[in-house]
């Protein structure tokens, strides 16, 4: 099965790309695996509202999803579970027989309605909030804790 984690717009900070890049290397080892990021949204003119935000956002999300089969949100408003939860989730998917999992991280906004509507689950990563490009390494070092799980290695410390 083929995971893909989609980012709403490029990675700022020097640090937030070397931690993702750390954990997506490990993760490679377990599962085929592929970070997107989107384009930035750019606006015409002055600040935009938040709706057309994620309109704009929108657009560029959809045309990452081709070949998705499974969309799942990370929102602060989805499921939470544990690691081994998520790892459970995980080998439930997997025995779906699923081709391409995304799993996507919006904006500073959110998620438009349409991608929400498109979406078949949304993910918490707890009741915190953390900004959207924070979220990007914090993801992928849960998804691959997930599969050092599923693997039965000992990343994990119960």
């Amino acid at each position: 099965m083929q995971h893909t984690l989609l980012a709403v717009g490029a990675t700022r900070e020097a640090w937030l790309r070397t931690g993702t890049a750390e954990y997506i290397g490990r993760l490679r080892h377990y599962t085929r695996f592929a970070y997107v990021e989107t384009p930035d949204f750019k606006l015409r003119g002055g600040k935009a509202d938040p709706d057309t935000v994620r309109e704009g956002e929108a657009a560029l999300i959809e045309k990452a999803l081709a070949g998705v089969d499974w969309l799942i949100l990370l929102d602060e408003r989805g499921t939470a579970y544990d690691s081994p939860g998520l790892a459970r989730h995980i080998a439930g998917l997997q025995l779906r027989s699923l081709k391409h999992v995304c799993w996507a991280i919006g904006g500073p906004y959110g998620f438009h309605e349409r991608i929400r509507a498109r979406a078949h689950g949304t993910l918490s990563l707890g009741p915190l909030t953390f900004s959207h490009q924070m979220v990007r390494p914090f993801a992928v070092e849960q998804l691959y804790r997930a599969h050092t799980i599923l693997a039965g290695e000992p990343y994990h410390h119960a």
